[in-house]
């Protein structure tokens, strides 16, 4: 893949996260694909896997997410297997708080699918509007 067929892939991902559209994710990933929450938040696993994803997870997010994230995305820089996006998201939860939360994702190719994926956020202010 070229850096451009790169980013358009990994800003396809979020952007099939951000909508809450879990089959559209499959195609775009490795079998043995990872998903990281770099954060820990009480509660909530910090690693995914594939099935997880495209299973319970993905379908949880919906729940979580009824909105979407309305993701806005910032810079998006690509060398080598390495894709890095700056992006915020803005919305309000299935708890009816408001979401605003700002991320640095990291996206690892191999080949044409995504092999690992880890998200970097205000872990802070997700435990705030998550926590009960």
């Amino acid at each position: 893949m070229t850096s451009a067929e790169q980013k358009e892939a990994a800003l396809k991902f979020i952007k099939a996260i951000d909508e809450g559209k879990v089959t559209e994710m499959g195609p775009l990933l490795a079998d043995d694909f990872e998903f990281e929450v770099m954060a820990r938040i009480p509660g909530m696993p910090s690693s995914f896997k594939k099935s997880d994803l495209l299973g319970a997870f993905g379908q949880g997010m919906k729940k979580m997410f009824p909105k979407g994230l309305n993701m806005k995305i910032g810079t998006v820089i690509c060398e080598g297997p390495h894709v890095a996006i700056q992006a915020e998201s803005d919305t309000t939860v299935g708890n009816g708080k408001h979401y605003n939360n700002r991320y640095h994702f990291y996206v690892l190719f191999r080949g044409d699918k995504i092999e690992k994926f880890r998200e970097y956020n205000d872990s802070n202010h997700a435990r705030e509007v998550f926590s009960a």
